[in-house]
């Protein structure tokens, strides 16, 4: 049964591991259009110090992490050197967290890191153990109504979702469930266009989360158990519509950026991924247009 929402909430960004800030904002800034939201920061608030910069991408946050000194063997340096980096966490923003925590930590659910500050802010993280590999930050903000910066909507990008690959969507949706206020944007259902994986889709706090699987019986191409397989269970990919994505492409391809998965679905929307190996570990699904 899910906690009662007596609070207020809003799913603030997904965060992004790198080894250098300036060049992987360079890299979003010179395909992408993106809206500054906080200027690269020094932070040693959280496990450690560490740079961070988030922008605006498709009206959704984005946030790079990079250890400070440069070079240091912090958390983000630990975490690209076990899994080639990319997708970090997830992080919602409450006016206060305390139901929730108090109901995570009742059920068992394993916490990574807790801590309050003297501005009245608090965080607390869940470990990927707990939560399908996916390390999910709670922040209490003091000054809820006045930290959000709304996005400016130039129309030319929306961001959609981001991917988590799990072993078993109806265990992933419970927890989702138990401990979010959450909608279902779709129920779970097999890959129509391509029949090789299984989906579903729920929204929570104005941010939406597909859940991924395999489908359960052979087939050609089953990538769900290959990165699990290689990586565990956890965040996949972040997915973005693009108003002009033929000149977008065309960019990327000029720029030699390794572009895969050029296609066609059922109802001819076309789409493509980025390959981590060109976008500092993230896979990034791109669709035609905006809906």
């Amino acid at each position: 049964m899910a906690i009662g929402q007596d609070f207020r909430i809003r799913f603030d960004h997904v965060s992004i591991a790198v080894s250098g800030i300036d060049s992987a904002r360079a890299f979003f800034e010179r395909y992408f259009p993106i809206q500054s939201r906080n200027p690269k920061t020094l932070s040693d608030q959280v496990s450690g110090a560490l740079y961070w910069e988030d922008f605006f991408l498709g009206g959704f946050p984005v946030e790079l992490i990079e250890d400070y000194p440069p070079g240091q063997d912090g958390f983000v340096t630990s975490f690209i050197r076990k899994r080639g980096g990319g997708l970090h966490h997830l992080s919602f923003e409450f006016d206060r967290f305390a139901p929730v925590v108090e109901k995570l930590k009742a059920d068992g659910v394993r916490i990574a890191d807790e801590q309050d500050f003297d501005d009245g802010n608090a965080t607390v993280f869940i470990s990927p153990r707990s939560a399908f590999g996916t390390l999910i930050q709670l922040w209490q903000v003091a000054d809820y109504d006045a930290h959000r910066v709304a996005p400016v909507n130039d129309g030319l990008a929306r961001f959609d979702h981001v991917a988590i690959a799990v072993k078993d969507i109806d265990a992933a949706l419970g927890f989702f469930q138990r401990y979010f206020p959450t909608r279902t944007v779709q129920e779970k259902q097999l890959s129509r266009s391509t029949g090789n994986f299984v989906a579903a889709k729920i929204e929570i706090a104005g941010g939406k989360i597909e859940l991924i699987q395999s489908p359960g019986h052979p087939v050609a191409d089953d990538f769900i158990a290959r990165f699990i397989a290689q990586r565990g269970e956890g965040l996949h990919h972040i997915s973005v519509h693009l108003k002009e994505f033929d000149e977008v492409l065309a960019r990327l391809k000029q720029g030699g950026v390794r572009v895969v998965g050029v296609a066609k679905n059922r109802h001819g929307r076309r789409q493509f991924f980025i390959s981590p190996r060109s976008a500092f570990g993230a896979l990034i699904q791109v669709w035609d247009g905006i809906q």
